[in-house]
């Protein structure tokens, strides 16, 4: 029906439509080449916020460029792990793995996206509106250490408090995968 990336970007328009509200922060931990970015961008369509983040110079000033050529000035930009992320954000994803088309040892890490990752459960703890979408890829050695790890760590995180979902190619064991996470409860409008 969809591929990963298509299927996450499925995701992020039904949470936007689901919060129906104008004040809204997205956060791309991983811009890359923009494009999740662009979805997003479109999806908040001027009205809201959408905070960027990488740590290679190429993978934010790609995505800045693409994002001002299309008249996206809601946009922040910050060349950084995404371990900082501070916003109180609506939605957060991360779209793992190398940069597409450049340096293929230069990953995410296990370590670094795990930090994040509890860094977003600590920004859901404020807003239990918030869905954090993570895209990973298990078919390159360390993609296989980051998958293992966020697996382990999002199966075990108390059901009471958060509903975690896996989405994946089910005939293909290496093809990458998405896992959200979201709070039990009903959103806040």
């Amino acid at each position: 029906m969809f591929k990963i990336v298509e299927f996450s970007h499925y995701l992020i328009t039904e949470h936007y439509k689901r919060l129906n509200r104008n004040d809204l922060i997205f956060v791309d931990a991983t811009c890359g080449m923009g494009n999740d970015s662009l979805f997003m961008a479109e999806t908040l369509n001027h009205t809201d916020h959408l905070v960027c983040y990488d740590i290679q110079d190429v993978a934010i000033s790609t995505t800045k460029e693409l994002l001002t050529s299309q008249n996206y000035l809601n946009v922040e930009y910050k060349q950084m792990s995404h371990e900082f992320i501070s916003e109180i954000a609506d939605l957060i994803i991360y779209n793992c793995g190398y940069l597409p088309g450049h340096d293929k040892s230069l990953t995410t890490k296990a370590s670094s996206t795990l930090a994040s990752v509890k860094k977003a459960l600590s920004i859901m703890a404020v807003n239990t509106n918030l869905l954090i979408i993570i895209v990973l890829y298990p078919g390159h050695p360390e993609g296989k250490v980051e998958s293992d790890l966020i697996d382990n760590f999002t199966k075990e995180l108390p059901s009471n408090k958060y509903l975690v979902s896996k989405y994946l190619n089910y005939n293909r064991p290496t093809s990458p995968y998405i896992i959200t996470i979201s709070t039990n409860k009903k959103p806040k409008s």
